[in-house]
């Protein structure tokens, strides 16, 4: 069975040519767009707050002379609100409400459209829908498992490591504090990524990330849950040694950084040009996701490359762009099975790493 779904029209010659020709224009459209997208991103929640108090219906009547759909949108209002207790619609606003989601997956497919760094996959494949339902199946885990984490940790900090707490850090500028709390969370996340590339157990988990053959905007949400939970064990710890308020942290976290961290997994030939030196760009990325033995252990950064450049990790080249994936032929990829086959199949790549476990243990016996 073909792994193309739906194959987007050839570039023309010419565009080919043109962005040969001037390499940073991938790079200025990126940048321009993504940050005309972050800081609008206040704006939108803000409206969509007001939305939430019913003044969608009133904007609806202002446009439209039709009854029919303004009592329709009234009563389907009604039947969410008195079906669904309180809980069940924060939880799916929670799971599903991620307003950088669908400003930012359009943009990106539009780079990957126009810079596809690897141009025989197409926008959507068998790859993209396994990394969606990875997306839709992995959500609620942030909910149910990594939001009670983070709580946990918060009193874990509060009652062992409080002594850990900046006091001074109260009266810096919040930008300040959200930017100290990035470079030590950034050196954190380089280690225990490192960790897990060398512990095998913990390997197992991270490999189901690194199985992609044909990366694209949701294969940043194919991640085990133990692999996620092992990943964030230290991620709030800085925002509490820093005394970064609760609203930051949510939009940091919640907003900001998923965008880039979908940025860097698209199928695009963009690595930032000197801003690459600092932040993590799709090729540095890719490097790390590579499936040639020469990229081994390199390119750790999720969000700056400085680390990788200070311990020695990152890979000289900024122009390679290899193929991903791993070495592992008993992993249940996607272009083993038919379409209507990636849910279960997703159902194995969750149990994948517990088999290995499971059969290692006995071959020690």
């Amino acid at each position: 069975m073909k792994t193309i779904l739906f194959r987007p029209r050839q570039l023309p010659g010419w565009w080919l040519r043109f962005t040969e020709t001037y390499p940073a224009l991938p790079t200025i459209i990126a940048v321009t767009g993504l940050v005309w997208i972050v800081f609008s991103l206040p704006l939108v929640v803000s409206a969509a707050e007001k939305y939430e108090h019913g003044q969608l219906i009133e904007t609806l009547r202002g446009i439209t002379r039709s009854e029919v759909l303004v009592d329709l949108a009234i009563s389907l209002r009604a039947a969410y609100h008195s079906w669904f207790p309180s809980e069940v619609r924060d939880l799916v606003s929670n799971l599903y409400g991620n307003i950088a989601l669908y400003f930012v997956v359009p943009f990106l497919l539009l780079l990957e459209y126009l810079f596809p760094c690897k141009p025989s996959q197409p926008l959507i494949s068998k790859g993209f829908l396994q990394d969606a339902i990875w997306f839709a199946a992995i959500a609620p885990t942030r909910v149910l498992v990594l939001f009670p984490v983070s709580q946990f940790l918060r009193s874990l900090f509060d009652d062992h490591l409080a002594f850990l707490t900046m006091g001074t850090a109260t009266a810096w500028p919040p930008y300040l504090q959200v930017i100290a709390a990035l470079l030590l969370i950034e050196f954190l996340f380089w280690f225990t990524h490192f960790a897990r590339h060398k512990i095998r157990t913990l390997w197992l988990f991270h490999a189901v990330h690194h199985s992609q053959k044909e990366m694209n905007v949701f294969t940043d949400d194919r991640g085990h849950v133990v692999d996620r939970i092992v990943g964030s064990l230290l991620e709030f710890v800085p925002f509490f040694i820093f005394q970064v308020s609760d609203l930051y942290v949510v939009t940091v976290i919640g907003l900001y950084k998923p965008i880039h961290s979908r940025f860097i997994h698209a199928n695009v030939k963009i690595n930032l040009g000197w801003l690459g030196w600092l932040i993590a760009s799709p090729q540095f990325h890719r490097v790390h996701h590579s499936a040639d033995p020469a990229h081994l252990d390199k390119n750790f950064g999720a969000h700056l490359s400085i680390f990788d450049h200070l311990f020695g990790t990152a890979y000289p080249s900024r122009v390679v762009y290899p193929e991903t994936g791993i070495a592992d032929w008993r992993f249940p990829t996607e272009e083993k099975v038919r379409v209507w086959q990636l849910p279960g199949n997703w159902l194995t790549q969750t149990v994948y790493p517990f088999v290995q476990l499971f059969e290692q243990r006995l071959a020690s016996r």
